[in-house]
This record gives C-alpha cells, structure tokens and sequence, in this order.
C-alpha cells in the first residue's frame, strides 16, 4: 500500500474512535511509525489530511452505490439499500464527530458532506420518482418531504443522545428500523411485498 493511503487510512480509523478536534499529527505518524516530517511531506496540514481522508471515504461509498443500483431487482430496493449505504457511511463518524468537523472545519464540512449529502439527493431522488411510476410507491408522496426526513434520520440515529435511549441498538441498526417502517408505510401493496422480502436485511 502506497504511503498516502496507509496514512489515509489510519486518519480514518482514528476518526471512527474519537473527534477530530482530539486527533493530532504526532499520533499519526507514531501510529504509522513515520516521522511527522515525512507526513508533512505528503499532507501540508491536517486540515488537508482530514478532507482527503472523508473524501476518499464518500468515494468509496458512492462506488459501492452504483453496484448496488447496477444489481438491485428494482428501484425500491436499490433506494433503500443506498441509503442504508449512505447512513453506515456517516454513522462509522459520527453525528457528534461530523458536528465537531462542522464547527472546527467548515469549509470541510461545506466540501465534503454536504457534496455528499447533495449526490444522494439527487440520485435517491430518481429512484424514488422510478419506484412511484413502477407502481411501488404510493403516487401521493412528496418526494422533498420524503428526502428530508431521511436526512434528519440519517444523521440523527448516529447522534450519541439518542443512542442512550435505545441502548439494545447500534446506530446502524436504529437507522435500518426507521428506514424500513417509513418506506413500508409509503409502498403499494406491491411494494410492501417486496419490501418484506428484504425484511432481514434491516430489522
């Protein structure tokens, strides 16, 4: 593995363990044991190490969501297990983390996140549109509502307050539940149907 992605990677890991404010350049070349001169050499700052480390992570995701549009049976489907995709991808963070990138690092929180956010948007969006003409979602759902709610959902189960309400639940699995009753409630007898053969892979 190149250099540049071990120390990628290892930033990563430290991200889904504690918050950005706490990660500190020295413990990343200890960790990797390199010298901080060497990791400098190939990152200027941390604040360029943090924002190539969550764009490379999105990127990954958004790869993993186009296989998965490319192989589900239907559009339903395909929504659903992308936004599953989408909230592990956020949740491996953290809502709080993800709030401490935001107040320490906005322009990162501005370049990443919500570049993230808005690529599912748009292509949660078409699928949702394709599942209402495929007859699987009832027609009078507003589609804007739907997606925001979702969103609220998205980084809200990975929020540590609501975690310690529901302490026999992960944050994935918080979410996979919420995701499954609201799409279930907006399907089609057809689309319920379908939905419930997929019920193991969300509650």
């Amino acid at each position: 593995m190149e250099l540049c992605d071990r120390i990628i990677d290892e930033t990563y890991k430290l991200l889904t363990t504690k918050s950005c404010k706490l990660i500190t350049m020295d413990e990343i070349a200890n960790n990797l044991g390199i010298s901080k001169r060497t990791l400098y050499e190939n990152f200027k700052d941390k604040s360029t190490l943090l924002e190539d480390c969550l764009s490379n992570n999105f990127e990954q995701a958004n790869e993993k969501v186009k296989k998965i549009t490319e192989n589900s049976e239907n559009s339903l489907i395909s929504f659903m297990l992308m936004t599953q995709m989408a909230h592990k991808s956020i949740a491996n963070i953290g809502y709080d983390n993800i709030n401490d990138i935001k107040k320490y690092y906005p322009q990162i929180y501005t370049n990443v996140f919500l570049k993230h956010v808005d690529f599912h948007k748009k292509n949660t969006y078409q699928l949702i549109q394709k599942a209402i003409k495929e007859g699987l979602i009832i027609k009078k759902v507003d589609v804007d509502f739907l997606q925001n709610m979702l969103r609220v959902f998205l980084f809200y189960c990975s929020k540590n307050e609501y975690l310690s309400l529901n302490p026999d639940f992960n944050a994935s699995k918080l979410f996979n539940i919420h995701l499954f009753i609201a799409m279930r409630g907006i399907s089609t007898i057809k689309g319920i149907e379908i939905i419930d053969k997929y019920q193991d892979n969300f509650i």
